[in-house]
């Protein structure tokens, strides 16, 4: 484990120690020239990297990338090495997404000229091989959590969640085996550097969102010498979130019920003062009523084809939380509200009818299941970077605790970890300080404003150890590219021109909810 105390974690830290094995962090990594093959519109590549970097000759496992090269090849500046984020997400995914024009860019033309943008699907991620498999199907995977509440409100479900909890563990360690106990940040990062020599780059230059700000902040601080241009968009901050009091939880470290909360008050806010919110006519407090009518008694509807369904606390709770991420699906959240609210008025009238077809749609393509998709590989790494609590019941303290501050939300947020008090697996590496690396080269760092999964609180502390530059953004949702032109044209601005926007600066949004 990288991290000790005094002389001893200085010198242990110069040779790279972890566990009982020694790796030289300032010996460059050696790796083959990746070898690109036609893949559609893209370029195609694979990088085979130690399981166990602390067995260099032993097994491997495949990491997968896919490249759109330079379109001004002559006046080529590099690669820039791209991660979506999760952890868990398909960046290769991502970057076929932005290619097809379902998704912006982060970056703007500029860029698609001048560098090599390269997608990376981390170990156990996406087109990587081998990936982190809970269940033997899809329709395992599926089955596996109905029924259990993503939020649960009593001990009854709580202690259902755990048990829950607990056979999922069981079913990583049977499906993904000693897999597990090679996940983590700082094995990503060690791949990262194995990326870097392949592409022939003296520095990585690389753009992380969300988990992926975690990523180069680690890769900055193992491997400040060979770090170049740094994008972090979105911060989860691993100073933060690693490690923390005894009996916490990441949620209440990093604070994202209290941007959660704050999301959903900026929400509130310019539904009441917009122009096209519905909701904003049932007043102040209407939301938490609601909330709290659902949360002492699920409210029964039935299709008009006769089918009986429940809208339940946990299930309106994970729709908004859901959909507080991105502005564009607000007027979602101000029509399931105001459906809501009219169903609670009328039991048995066309609001309530209308309200039953859009829970049948939901249970069935986004159902109320806290082990979804992207559970099994978020659980590896989450679990396996941070200083967890062992006991069950201290998700469900913890969410006691901050309820009174962040109602409706601490109990969303405390429970995205809850599966960590059962993990099976022991991280051969994990890097918990120090986090003040001698970064030559400024980092831009991102964050919205308001952003419900990466308070600004831990982009603002990031900034204070990483030599960086901040630029917020005025706005709200995950991802401020996505956002924010301003933040695009910054972003392209740095990386190209290698220019920080003026301390102070900040950005608009593109647009204001409900505003017409």
């Amino acid at each position: 484990m990288i991290g000790a105390t005094g002389g001893r974690r200085r010198a242990l830290l110069m040779a790279g120690v972890v566990g009982a094995a020694v790796l030289v962090c300032a010996t460059p990594a050696q790796a083959n020239p990746l070898s690109w093959k036609d893949c559609a519109e893209l370029k195609c590549a694979s990088l085979d990297v130690p399981l166990d970097h602390a067995d260099p000759r032993g097994e491997r496992v495949t990491l997968a990338l896919v490249k759109a090269p330079a379109r001004k090849q002559a006046e080529r500046l590099g690669s820039v090495v791209v991660n979506r984020g999760g952890p868990g997400f398909s960046t290769i995914q991502y970057l076929e997404l932005i290619k097809g024009k379902h998704l912006p860019a982060p970056w703007d033309d500029r860029v698609w000229d001048r560098y090599d943008v390269i997608a990376l699907d981390q170990r156990g991620v996406g087109k990587a091989t081998p990936t982190v498999k809970c269940f033997a199907t899809p329709e395992a995977a599926a089955a596996f959590g109905a029924g259990v509440p993503t939020v649960p409100v009593s001990l009854a479900e709580v202690m259902k969640r755990a048990a829950k909890d607990a056979e999922f563990a069981s079913e990583c360690r049977k499906h993904s085996g000693k897999l597990l106990d090679h996940l983590s940040t700082a094995t990503v990062a060690r791949d990262l550097d194995l990326v870097r020599a392949a592409l022939g780059e003296q520095r990585l230059n690389f753009l992380g969102q969300s988990y992926g700000v975690a990523l180069g902040t680690v890769y900055a601080n193992m491997f400040p010498a060979r770090t170049g241009a740094l994008v972090l968009d979105s911060v989860v901050n691993p100073a933060i979130t690693t490690t923390g009091a005894i009996g916490s939880v990441q949620s209440e470290r990093s604070g994202t019920d209290n941007s959660t909360r704050d999301t959903m008050r900026e929400f509130l806010r310019l539904c009441a003062q917009g122009k096209t919110c519905q909701f904003a006519k049932y007043g102040p407090g209407a939301h938490r009523d609601l909330l709290a009518a659902l949360r002492a008694e699920p409210l029964a509807l039935t299709t008009p084809e006769g089918k009986p369904v429940s809208l339940t606390y946990s299930k309106l709770v994970v729709y908004i939380g859901g959909r507080l991420y991105q502005t564009d699906a607000w007027s979602g959240i101000d029509y399931m509200l105001d459906l809501t609210h009219r169903a609670l008025t009328e039991p048995g009238g066309q609001a309530a009818s209308e309200l039953a077809q859009v829970v049948s749609y939901l249970d069935e393509f986004e159902p109320d299941n806290p082990y979804n998709e992207l559970t099994p590989a978020y659980s590896a790494f989450t679990c396996n970077d941070d200083d967890t609590s062992k006991f069950a019941l201290a998700w469900w303290k913890a969410a006691e605790r901050r309820e009174r501050i962040a109602p409706n939300f601490a109990t969303l947020r405390a429970y995205e970890t809850s599966q960590c008090a059962s993990w099976q697996a022991k991280p051969k590496e994990r890097y918990t300080g120090p986090w003040r690396p001698k970064n030559a080269r400024p980092a831009l760092i991102i964050n919205n404003r308001y952003d419900p999964a990466t308070p600004i609180s831990g982009a603002v502390e990031l900034s204070r150890t990483l030599n960086s530059r901040l630029l917020i953004a005025e706005g709200w949702g995950h991802i401020a590219a996505q956002q924010s032109t301003c933040a695009i044209t910054a972003t392209s601005d740095y990386l190209v021109t290698g220019a920080l926007p003026q301390p102070g600066t900040t950005c608009k949004p593109n647009t204001v909810p409900f505003s017409g």
